[in-house]
């Protein structure tokens, strides 16, 4: 067998004769955690801003929930700057802080943090 190739018979296999599969060769590599972690992404994308509440509207809406007693939503970013949810009722109500009763466990929440109640 013969392995002195000449750059010409080489240039000439990859123009002739090799066939690129493109991104079939690397579609195996996408494994389920990097296709989630796109999913994730391109749904943080998308702009929700216009859900968000005033802090007007916010604070009203946990002083009606609290006198009632009725059990609250409230979506906020925490500390990771992530989107979170929690369910319970309002214990105590100041103009920078709600104190949220959750389960058993009670949650002191910056006005400022909180998006939307519910």
């Amino acid at each position: 067998m013969n392995h002195n190739v000449d750059d010409q018979t080489v240039q000439n296999f990859f123009d002739y004769y090799y066939h690129d599969r493109g991104m079939l060769k690397w579609q195996g590599f996408m494994l389920s955690d990097h296709v989630s972690a796109l999913r994730k992404e391109q749904r943080e994308s998308i702009d929700d801003s216009y859900l968000y509440m005033s802090q007007k509207e916010i604070y009203k809406q946990l002083d009606l929930k609290g006198k009632k007693k009725q059990p609250v939503e409230i979506t906020l970013i925490n500390v990771e700057n992530q989107q979170q949810v929690i369910n319970g009722i309002v214990v105590n109500l100041q103009p920078d802080q709600v104190t949220i009763l959750v389960d058993t466990t009670e949650m002191i929440v910056l006005m400022a943090e909180i998006l939307i109640v519910k």
